[in-house]
C-alpha cells in the first residue's frame, strides 16, 4: 500500500505565503490578540450553529404548543357554552311541557294584574294568534293600562319577566299622563310560546 501524504497545490502555498510571513512578523502580544479574536469568533459561530440547529426548532415547537393550548381553552369554553345552552333548552322544554296542560295567556295576565292591584287600570286586552313556527304556536296579547303609578307597573313587569311560563314582553311604551303627571299610560305586548 502506497502512503501518500496530503499536500496543498503549490499555487495555494504561494498564495498563503504572504499571510504566513505577516504572521511571523507579528509580536507575541499581537498573536495572542488575534488568537483571542479567533476564539471569540469560534464561540459565536458555535452558538449561531446551536441557535439554528436546536433553538429555532425548539421555539417553533413552543409556539405550536402555545397555539394548541389556546385552541384547547377555546374548545373548553365552547363546550361550556354548549352545556349551558343545552341546560337552557332543557329548562324551556320542561316549561313548554307544563304549559301544554291548558295554559291561557289572558288568564295568566289577569291573574298577575290582580296580584299587583292594577286590574282596574287595564282598559284593553286584545289577543291574537301569530303564524305558527315549526312545531310551536304563539299568541300575542296587547294590553293597555291607564292611570297607573310607576311602582305598580314596575312590579307587574318584573313578575312577567320572572314568569315560570314561556312568555316575553315584545313591546313596551310608557307615557306620562298630561292631566295627572304622577300617573302613567302603558301599552305592552306579551307573547307566549306553546307546543302545537
Amino acid at each position: 500500500m502506497i502512503d501518500r501524504k496530503f499536500r496543498l497545490p503549490d499555487s495555494w502555498l504561494r498564495s498563503f505565503q504572504p499571510l504566513r510571513d505577516r504572521w511571523e512578523s507579528l509580536s507575541l502580544r499581537e498573536k495572542r490578540l488575534i488568537g483571542l479574536l479567533a476564539a471569540i469568533l469560534s464561540v459565536y459561530l458555535f452558538w449561531f450553529g446551536i441557535e439554528t440547529v436546536l433553538m429555532d426548532p425548539y421555539r417553533q415547537f413552543r409556539s405550536e404548543e402555545q397555539s394548541l393550548r389556546s385552541d384547547i381553552l377555546t374548545a373548553q369554553s365552547l363546550v361550556q357554552e354548549i352545556r349551558q345552552s343545552q341546560e337552557e333548552i332543557r329548562k324551556r322544554s320542561l316549561r313548554l311541557a307544563q304549559d301544554q296542560s291548558g295554559f291561557s295567556l289572558i288568564s295568566y295576565l289577569e291573574q298577575e294584574a290582580n296580584r299587583t292591584h292594577i286590574r282596574s287600570s287595564i282598559t284593553q286586552m286584545t289577543p291574537r294568534a301569530l303564524p305558527p313556527e315549526e312545531n310551536y304556536h304563539s299568541i300575542l296579547v296587547s294590553i293597555r293600562i291607564e292611570k297607573v303609578d310607576l311602582p305598580h307597573i314596575l312590579v307587574f313587569l318584573a313578575r312577567l319577566e320572572r314568569s315560570p311560563h314561556l312568555i316575553r314582553i315584545t313591546h313596551l311604551s310608557i307615557e306620562r299622563r298630561f292631566d295627572q303627571h304622577r300617573l302613567l299610560d302603558v301599552h305592552l305586548d306579551v307573547q307566549s310560546i306553546q307546543s302545537s
